[in-house]
């Protein structure tokens, strides 16, 4: 009879055993709420979206993604996923109240769910005026892509300013100079590309002993409209050489533009250079996918810490502008010295801005570029 009891007894502990297994074991969920540009941007949503993918094929791990171009309602979708026990959601439109503050004139959502972790782009909105977090469970990534527009806006200046080096009849360059940047909104996420680009040319402008004139929109969006065309066709007209984007899928525009201009464009977020060969002068690069897949992994190994700010910048290759490898096929063979020459200062400046010898003004982080410390850009 003991020796049926003591065989019960192991038994019961055995089942309790796989039981505590199956417990510790669980899909995580993970959710992703996409930014107004839409899930198949060919840049910072699709590019998130692929982290996920990859997460979840490597971790095996339940996922949901939501477009909002078709109306969804953020704050709802936010709770929702709350509601439905999410491990983690990311959100990567512009759009945090209803998480961070108040949710239907009650709770944020992030005190409601405080076993869910939320991770939000762009923005230090989880922190007070005080510097501290307001919520423990919300995750703030900071790409630096002030830093890398500041080597866009070198580079643009440097390609304007040495553009014999580039194949004849292959482009038409204007006689004057002057360069253009179009926003999707006046916010921070947006002015932190343009700060940047701004500083990069009056660093390459000030050293040529040139000025160059400065025309710029935050309206314009993040859809491809005839409007902004038109308005695009306007910088081109009025002798812009190269017109830098932050707004989308507004860069379609630009892209057309600059080709039928037979000028340049910069583009972001992904390398969209092979786009429009030639006339995509380089892309300025925002890895969310590495964001993505890097969290995601960090919480499966069971080592994520929410309330904290994770910065993706140049010096760990969160962000950066593309080799120029595409753009590099537009130079004269006999010019491939100069080319050489313009790469490595780009380089160094790159790595002057990793070491701290140049600081990039940085919107994100509530930043505001003086605009009259510009002396050698002309705003329009």
């Amino acid at each position: 009879m003991k020796k049926l009891f003591g065989l019960l007894i192991a038994i019961v502990m055995a089942v309790a055993l796989v039981g505590c297994r199956e417990n510790t074991s669980k899909k995580l969920k993970v959710g992703l709420i996409g930014s107004a540009a839409g899930l198949n941007d060919k840049g910072y949503n699709q590019f998130a979206v692929d982290g996920l993918k990859k997460a979840e094929k490597e971790f095996d791990i339940t996922i949901k993604t939501v477009d909002i171009t078709s109306g969804v309602d953020i704050n709802k979708t936010l709770d929702q996923f709350g509601q439905q026990k999410y491990d983690l959601v990311f959100l990567l439109e512009y759009n945090f109240d209803g998480l961070i503050t108040s949710y239907n004139n009650g709770k944020p959502i992030a005190e409601k769910y405080p076993n869910t972790q939320f991770v939000i782009f762009n923005a230090f909105a989880n922190t007070n005026e005080q510097g501290n977090k307001i919520h423990s469970n919300v995750t703030e990534v900071l790409f630096g892509v002030n830093e890398s527009s500041y080597l866009a806006g070198m580079l643009a200046v440097l390609a304007y300013e040495n553009r014999d080096i580039f194949i004849d009849n292959t482009y038409l360059f204007p006689n004057n100079r002057a360069l253009a940047f179009v926003g999707g909104t006046n916010s921070e996420g947006i002015t932190v590309f343009s700060y940047g680009f701004y500083q990069g040319a009056n660093a390459a402008a000030h050293e040529a002993g040139v000025t160059y004139d400065i025309y710029e929109t935050y309206e314009a969006g993040f859809g491809a409209s005839t409007e902004m065309a038109q308005k695009i066709k306007g910088y081109y007209d009025n002798g812009v050489s190269t017109v830098y984007g932050a707004a989308g899928g507004v860069a379609s525009n630009i892209r057309t533009e600059a080709e039928t201009a037979k000028r340049f464009m910069i583009d972001v977020d992904a390398n969209q250079d092979e786009l429009k060969p030639g006339y995509v002068l380089t892309s300025v690069l925002k890895k969310t996918d590495a964001a993505v897949y890097e969290l995601i992994k960090e919480l499966k190994n069971k080592t994520f810490e929410g309330g904290k700010v994770r910065n993706y910048n140049l010096a760990n290759s969160g962000t950066d502008i593309t080799d120029l490898s595409t753009i590099s096929r537009f130079i004269k063979e006999e010019k491939i010295a100069k080319w050489n020459e313009i790469k490595r200062k780009i380089r160094d400046a790159k790595a002057a801005i990793i070491n701290g010898t140049i600081d990039v003004i940085d919107a994100q982080n509530h930043e505001v570029l003086d605009k009259t410390t510009l002396t050698n850009l002309n705003f329009r």
